[in-house]
């Protein structure tokens, strides 16, 4: 083999051993297939699946029967830890029984709005009811934002249990924080960015010392 042939042949090798590029958009069945990782450990294996042509970022559970996707998330997200990481959060909404939980304080608030509303009557019961709606909202946000870092701390812990990558949390939410930031607000049905991600940080951090982030 002369010089030429040798240095194409080697030109080639190292093309062919150079990793792919980082991003690549997710396909369907890789997204099916990272559910199913999620769904084994918490038993959620009958939960069905859907994938919705969508392009805002988006991933949700359906009254805790069903779990769905948007297209526009595979597009956003860049790593399988990514992924697992937001299927593991919407586990953990089942898993910790969120959807009867809120469904359960939401009839509560109904039902103090309504009392209210009777007790006072006519006018003075519409502001009575304005302000416990009002009230309502707020108390709901809250709450909201509690299950939401439950579901955080639930995902980084099935990570780490089943040996995936935790740090997949704190850069899903980092590149959704970059297309659809969150602001401290008390109606905000999720926790501000900067906080959530510190959060997750932490969470990472104390249980698995070693964690490296992208910013190190």
């Amino acid at each position: 083999m002369n010089i030429k042939k040798a240095i194409a042949a080697l030109l080639i090798t190292a093309a062919l051993a150079a990793p792919l590029p980082a991003f690549a958009e997710i396909s369907h069945a890789d997204a099916e297939r990272i559910w199913k990782k999620v769904a084994s450990p918490t038993e959620l294996t009958a939960l069905p699946f859907f994938i919705k042509q969508d392009s805002v970022p988006n991933a949700w559970v359906t009254n805790g029967e069903s779990v769905t996707v948007t297209t526009g998330l595979l597009s956003l997200l860049e790593s399988e830890s990514e992924l697992y990481a937001v299927f593991a959060h919407e586990a953990g909404h089942v898993k910790l029984n969120h959807i009867t939980k809120t469904r359960n304080r939401a009839a509560g608030l109904s039902v103090a709005a309504a009392i209210l509303g009777h007790l006072f009557g006519g006018y003075a019961g519409g502001l009575a009811g304005t302000a416990v709606n009002a009230g309502a909202n707020l108390a709901y946000s809250g709450y909201s934002r509690e299950q939401e870092v439950e579901a955080d701390d639930y995902a980084v812990l099935l990570a780490v249990q089943n040996g995936e990558d935790p740090v997949g949390m704190y850069e899903a939410i980092s590149r959704l924080a970059k297309v659809n930031k969150t602001e401290p607000s008390g109606f905000n049905s999720h926790p501000p960015d900067d906080r959530r991600l510190l959060h997750i940080k932490n969470k990472i951090l104390e249980l698995k010392p070693d964690a490296k982030f992208p910013e190190q």
